[in-house]
């Protein structure tokens, strides 16, 4: 099937795939780990060699630093500013560095990750369904309402779906809830010694703010103000 959005370079994206059937694979810590490890290595034209070397060489303790090194040599594809690993789906945001970037980049994640499930549950067939959703990300408001979109995510199951509906009744709570899922990039937003390898380009969204507890307070306000209806991608 033939995309309708056509990536240009220097643009950004809201990137989401979803499993076949909702099948809940990140359910799993090792599939959920595995899926953010292709996020790192799979932007690169390098990644077929940074696969195949993870894949030789998968006991070996020292092997992660040698395959981001095999990735770094390779020409980046995207920027990744945020993104979040939901049971059934990821979201990203992406900003297109090369021609057909983006979607050499979903390819080989997706593709890899669906490789690794694959044979784990000794299964056969697609994981992702046939194409993955896209959305144009076309102003400065669209990018700063959709990084906060991506990072609330998790609470449809840390909390409940309340947040959708501008009830959280407790922030602490919330955003204690939210650092304490490993699989988003929402602890790099909020503790800038947090070191987290996979996102590049996010200056263009924390440059906006003081500091990042004032990143902190936009996170909280948008989740009591009525913007989500125009981030979703139906």
């Amino acid at each position: 099937m033939i995309r309708k959005e056509k990536f240009v370079p220097g643009e950004y994206y809201h990137i989401y795939s979803r499993t076949v059937l909702n099948m809940p694979e990140f359910k799993n810590i090792g599939n959920a780990n595995k899926l953010t490890q292709t996020f790192l290595l799979g932007n690169s034209t390098n990644s077929a060699q940074a696969f195949e070397y993870l894949r030789n060489n998968k006991d070996n303790p020292d092997v992660l630093e040698k395959i981001i090194e095999i990735a770094k040599e390779g020409e980046q594809l995207v920027d990744i500013l945020c993104y979040v690993v939901m049971y059934d789906h990821y979201h990203l945001l992406l900003k297109e560095l090369r021609n057909n970037g983006i979607t050499d980049f979903i390819r080989r994640c997706n593709t890899s990750i669906a490789k690794y499930i694959n044979i784990k549950n000794n299964r056969i067939g697609p994981l992702f369904e046939s194409n993955f959703k896209s959305k144009h990300v076309n102003s400065n408001e669209y990018l700063l309402h959709l990084s906060t979109y991506i990072h609330l995510n998790p609470l449809d199951f840390l909390i409940g779906k309340e947040w959708r509906y501008h009830e959280i009744k407790d922030w602490q709570i919330s955003k204690n809830r939210l650092l304490n899922y490993p699989w988003s990039s929402l602890k790099f937003f909020l503790n800038e010694n947090f070191e987290n390898r996979i996102l590049s380009g996010t200056e263009i969204i924390l440059d906006q703010f003081n500091n990042r507890k004032e990143y902190e307070g936009f996170l909280q306000e948008w989740s009591e103000i009525e913007k989500i209806k125009d981030i979703i991608i139906d």
